[in-house]
């Protein structure tokens, strides 16, 4: 019975794992994470993967913004610092950074260490364009 609950067990990590694994996006032949084609909002977060404050203020502005304008942000894509053709494509040099596209066009981006608010603010007027 105990190994019926440990294989179990790990059937259900390994799930686990798997499920958060294909969250990061590896580009294939230098594709973007986002259909550019399209026409609507894209909000991408480049991540240095740091569990301080710097990063979870930008996550709480946004998770607060989600709920004002869920049509606009629903196309969130994080991208982990190690992410060397994202990084370059989109001249990244300070963590956390967010860039909102409309469509291809960029249209705002932060950088660096903020408060919750500040964020929230610079964010809201790119979202309501």
């Amino acid at each position: 019975m105990k190994l019926k609950s440990i294989g179990i067990l790990s059937i259900s990590l390994f799930a686990i794992v798997s499920l958060l694994s294909s969250c990061q996006f590896t580009p294939v032949d230098d594709r973007l994470p986002v259909n550019l084609a399209s026409d609507q909002f894209h909000t991408l977060i480049f991540s240095s993967n740091r569990s301080d404050d710097v990063e979870r203020f930008y996550y709480e502005a946004l998770l607060t913004l989600q709920k004002k304008y869920p049509t606009k942000l629903d196309s969130i894509k994080i991208i982990k610092k190690e992410n060397d053709k994202l990084i370059s494509h989109y001249q990244i040099n300070t963590f956390p950074t967010i860039i909102v596209l409309d469509g291809k066009e960029e249209i705002t981006r932060l950088e660096g260490k903020r408060k919750v608010k500040a964020i929230e603010s610079h964010l809201e007027a790119a979202y309501t364009k």
